[in-house]
């Protein structure tokens, strides 16, 4: 831990240079390359601290910093003290926090969790780290519309193991969402039904987190809301991909760490 907030706090107190000046592509990849580094972990050779001390990381930093703020500590966050993993994909799809009566449908979530949707954007990140970072090896490979990454070898003189991470999946944020509904009401999930929905309630009085309940048959067969129909039509360029995605994997890992 000691380790770990020193190196945020060298983060904190990194300035760049004055006058300093990038080029577009330098700033894009910057931007990409910080906010995939929720997909890096301890475990993946090399690993995020390997790229936090660079150049780029700090400008993406910078940039996100400018455009969303600087990061809330999460006890802090009130935001975070409402997301569900289901409120937080559907802020993945819509943009915006969910109301009560607002419908997730697993086709919402297989719109933004396709293999075409994740080749955009990991081959576009894996682009960035070959541009600006080739001096490492790149922990992340997509083929065939799965991601791999690249682990830390189990023992001494062995080389570095390539392992599918299957979380990308729609199919398996889906079943994390049932995982989670199911668990907060006492009950096991066997089967993971890709045509089920789910319905917001609005908030919790006991724990103002973001309540849902299983669709009715009716409510599954409503016609598809404009607002999705719209999303669909207009698409999503990789820089707002880039910033869905670093907002869906940070709630993931501190809804993981603090709990939901």
């Amino acid at each position: 831990m000691a380790n770990l907030k020193r190196r945020v706090e060298e983060l904190e107190r990194r300035q760049l240079a004055p006058g300093a000046s990038y080029s577009a592509q330098f700033d894009d990849d910057a931007l990409t390359i910080y906010r995939g580094m929720p997909y890096l972990d301890g475990t993946t050779f090399p690993s995020y601290d390997k790229v936090q001390p660079t150049e780029i990381y700090a400008r993406g930093r910078e940039l996100h910093e400018k455009r969303y703020g600087r990061i809330i500590p999460a006890h802090l966050d009130p935001h975070l003290k409402r997301c569900t993993l289901a409120s937080a994909e559907f802020e993945f799809v819509f943009e915006r926090e969910p109301e009560a009566g607002d419908l997730l449908r697993f086709e919402h979530v297989g719109a933004l969790h396709s293999p075409q949707v994740n080749a955009f954007y990991f081959c576009e990140f894996i682009a960035a780290w070959e541009r600006q970072l080739s001096h490492l090896d790149c922990p992340l490979r997509f083929e065939e519309g799965a991601l791999f990454k690249r682990s830390m070898p189990e023992r001494r003189m062995q080389d570095a193991r390539w392992v599918q991470d299957s979380s990308i999946a729609s199919d398996e944020k889906w079943w994390g969402i049932e995982c989670a509904f199911n668990w907060s009401l006492g009950e096991s999930t066997l089967v993971a039904d890709i045509g089920m929905a789910i319905v917001f309630l609005g908030l919790s009085a006991a724990n103002g987190k973001h309540r849902c309940r299983p669709a009715t048959k009716e409510e599954m067969m409503a016609p598809e809301t404009d607002e999705f129909k719209q999303l669909c039509n207009s698409g999503v360029t990789h820089e707002q991909m880039s910033a869905k995605h670093w907002r869906l994997k940070t709630h993931e890992i501190l809804m993981t760490v603090f709990g939901q």
